[in-house]
């Protein structure tokens, strides 16, 4: 069988891009991929002006919720992801304390309640540049996006706010600007959003001044859950899936640090096992 997918490289600053269309089940998805510049991967994506601003609402976009029926929402798993130690936790699953170091100011925080989770590209601005058009399972995927790592981040409050729903044309953070437009890329190709002609000329004079680092995205699929297509196992390991509610779904897992099938998934808590049933 194969899989049709999409799956890119990118830079993380200057952003270096590896499409590949069609990938054989249990092959590499880098295998066939062909490095191209950072102009490219921007050079795709669709440019029109936002519309449908008047119809956006918040409401829309159904977050947070609980995929892998774990009783830990889309903001604990971020929370517990992005802890540089443990995170505590009350019962079922509300994040308490921990390490964090707000990407887009420096600043570090160890209580959760002062943390936003910011969703890089923001709502409103996704729904002005195509999402109005989308399903709301679609939406709902977006806005719960835990397939590709940068699209939810925990910030601080302040940053948060003074960011708004704003587009790199009009805002930026002081720290990690390379950082921030490749992933605005990233997160737009993924779900094959539009930019502005204003938003496109902030973007490539920001990436123009960055350095080179790669990092995988891939186009989620476009049924309910918007997670990525799955692959067939490769040799003596279980099938990757794209989250582990599909793995738990499907009768594998748990996982623990130290196996393959481990490095693929989120260890939410940090226990050393990763989809914990």
């Amino acid at each position: 069988m194969r899989i049709s997918t999409r799956v890119i490289a990118i830079l993380a600053s200057a952003m270096l891009i590896v499409p590949t269309a069609s990938i054989a089940a249990g092959s590499p998805a880098h295998a066939a991929a062909k490095k191209v510049s950072a102009s490219v991967l921007l050079a795709q994506l669709p440019v029109a002006a936002e519309r449908h601003r008047s119809t956006y609402a918040r409401t829309k976009f159904t977050h947070w919720t609980d995929a892998d029926r774990d009783r830990c929402n889309t903001r604990a798993e971020v929370l517990m992801a992005e802890s540089r130690k443990k995170a505590t936790r009350t019962r079922p699953c509300t994040v308490r304390t921990g390490s964090w170091t707000s990407r887009y100011d420096n600043r570090r925080f160890s209580r959760a309640s002062d943390l936003d989770i910011d969703h890089v590209v923001a709502l409103k601005e996704a729904w002005e540049s195509g999402a109005s058009s989308w399903s709301a399972a679609r939406r709902q995927g977006f806005a719960n996006d835990l397939g590709y790592g940068p699209s939810l981040i925990a910030v601080s409050a302040s940053t948060n706010r003074s960011k708004s729903d704003r587009d790199p044309a009009q805002w930026m953070p002081r720290s990690s600007r390379c950082w921030y437009a490749g992933h605005w890329v990233a997160v737009k190709w993924r779900w094959g959003l539009k930019v502005d002609r204003s938003e496109k000329a902030a973007l490539k004079r920001a990436l123009s001044t960055c350095s080179s680092r790669t990092r995988m995205v891939v186009k989620p699929s476009k049924g309910k859950s918007a997670v990525v297509a799955r692959p067939q196992p490769s040799r003596g390991n279980d099938p990757r899936f794209g989250t582990c509610s599909e793995a738990i779904s499907a009768g594998y897992g748990p996982y623990r640090r130290g196996s393959v099938e481990y490095g693929w998934y989120r260890d939410g808590d940090k226990d050393g096992i990763a989809c914990e049933r």
